[in-house]
């Protein structure tokens, strides 16, 4: 089989332990584009924070983003495609995180929606710029939302797991959600049937690229349903095990250029 377009996971796949792409990565993503591979992001960061990286690598201008809520584009940050939680279920999931000490981050369309104490945390150490220009600090998110009519399109949590697990206990009974994550100290809730998969198998309509014809790579739960979507599915040499099995191919790790290992077994 001829692949035809590689997805690849931003944290703990592309990026290294310290959020860097090496050298030796580049080189490969440009040795696969200009073979004609489409190069396509999957990640869960928001549209802004995708771009910034899209923006300065050998990509495509269509990205999945949001953890497989929404299809955008990184010229524009333009959201083509999304999918949402109903707005009276994306409050109640909210309520079960804002008001406990953890760090959220409230995915509204292309913004995202952050409480003070997350919002303390985040300016002393995350310093991406595609963040900050897209966040709104409200103490009262869910609030906010009802207030609005806002449909949300992801809820993420990290803290301490047990603090974690009290909110899940909230939030496990609500219907139209989905769980998963990408650490063992943080949580995603999505709409119920949206994923990396879907929204890569959607993208690849768009492109003229099927499932079959594409490699994926990833590291974490949220990549699992982007790896089974695809033809050839690529686990990095730090993914959690249950990702291992679902793969083809099980590369080095991120701080030893296990996406340019992949590239080249797979394209060559």
């Amino acid at each position: 089989m001829k692949y035809r377009l590689l997805a690849l996971d931003l944290d703990g796949t592309l990026l290294n332990s310290q959020k860097e792409i090496t050298p030796e990565v580049r080189k490969a993503l440009a040795w696969a584009k200009e073979r004609g591979v489409y190069v396509v992001l999957s990640t869960g960061r928001i549209v802004g924070e995708a771009a910034e990286f899209a923006r300065e690598l050998p990509c495509e201008d269509l990205m999945v983003t949001a953890g497989g809520t929404a299809i955008a584009t990184a010229s524009d940050e333009r959201i083509l495609q999304s999918w949402d939680m109903p707005c009276e279920i994306g409050a109640k999931a909210v309520e079960a995180v804002q008001s406990r000490p953890v760090r959220v981050m409230i995915y509204v369309g292309s913004k995202i929606y952050i409480n003070e104490y997350s919002n303390r945390d985040f300016v002393a150490n995350y310093r991406v710029e595609g963040f900050h220009a897209n966040k709104i600090v409200v103490e009262d998110i869910a609030g906010e939302i009802r207030r609005n009519h806002l449909n949300v399109t992801k809820v993420y949590a990290i803290g301490e797991r047990a603090v974690l697990e009290q909110a899940l206990a909230e939030i496990r009974p609500l219907p139209g959600i989905t769980i998963t994550s990408s650490g063992s100290d943080n949580f995603e809730l999505l709409p119920v049937g949206a994923d990396k998969g879907r929204a890569l198998t959607r993208l690849g309509e768009m492109l003229g690229v099927t499932p079959a014809e594409m490699a994926a790579i990833g590291d974490s739960d949220n990549d699992a349903e982007m790896l089974r979507a695809v033809g050839m599915p690529v686990a990095m040499g730090n993914a959690d095990a249950a990702l291992k099995n679902l793969a083809k191919y099980i590369t080095a790790d991120c701080d030893h250029d296990g996406v340019a290992q992949a590239i080249y077994h797979i394209f060559e």
